[in-house]
């Protein structure tokens, strides 16, 4: 329960910013959906920084993060973005929403 309303208020912190958020077409909006929606358990929320630079919101636990990175390319490769050199990167949502810090857990470059 106690892990259920962290990830409730760091998502309503975070919600401003993202509401704010530079849309870079339907293709990358696609992606956002994906990763906000129910099919990554992992990913609570996610952001293109620029249409080059894809940010992943998760909950730090240990994990090896490079690895979702990684996976998260194998996503991008299917919604057509291949060959497109996209950086991802996967931030500590919890230190986001609670202290405004930006820690990066891992991360890949898609290529």
């Amino acid at each position: 329960m106690k892990q259920l309303t962290i990830i409730f208020l760091a998502i309503l912190l975070t919600l401003p910013t993202l509401i704010q958020a530079e849309s870079f077409g339907p293709e990358y909006d696609q992606v956002v959906s994906f990763f906000q929606g129910d099919n990554e358990p992992s990913a609570l929320d996610a952001i293109w920084d620029t249409k080059s630079v894809l940010k992943i919101g998760t909950i730090a636990a240990g994990e090896n993060n490079n690895a979702y990175a990684n996976h998260a390319c194998e996503i991008l490769y299917n919604e057509g973005f291949r060959g497109q050199a996209i950086e991802v990167i996967i931030i500590d949502i919890e230190k986001l929403a609670f202290k405004q810090e930006l820690v990066t857990l891992g991360k890949a470059t898609c290529e």
